[in-house]
């Protein structure tokens, strides 16, 4: 049976949305969007995910924000995206719970890593 592996992508921006849904699916990934952190948070209570990828430049509720919301309801993993990121800035990210900051433009190889360690810890799940 195959595993199936999947990602929840946040980001505000379509275009950037749409792009790495597609980069992930042709992967192998399953990936869904949302296009503002209410409709992520409400993906995240309806779904299972491995892997929470989260921008964090987002209008009305930023990646931040999202992040604290998410972590009163889950313990998915999440994935911080970010232009620019102040060292500071970065390390209360990570105490918040988030398991990486990745860096635009996006390194594949990183973002590859990064799923392939969350599909080794999160129970397998079946076709």
């Amino acid at each position: 049976m195959k595993t199936i592996v999947k990602l929840l992508i946040v980001d505000d921006e379509k275009m950037i949305c749409e792009e790495f849904r597609e980069t992930l699916e042709q992967e192998g990934y399953e990936v869904d969007c949302a296009l503002n952190g209410k409709d992520g948070l409400q993906k995240i209570q309806t779904h299972h995910y491995n892997l929470v990828f989260l921008d964090s430049a987002m209008p009305l509720m930023d990646g931040k924000k999202v992040l604290e919301r998410i972590r009163h309801f889950s313990p998915v993993p999440v994935a911080l995206i970010t232009g620019f990121m102040p060292e500071s800035k970065e390390k209360e990210i990570l105490h918040l719970g988030a398991m990486a900051c990745l860096r635009k433009p996006l390194d594949l190889d990183r973002v590859k890593s990064l799923i392939h360690t969350v599909e080794r810890r999160s129970p397998a799940q079946s076709l």
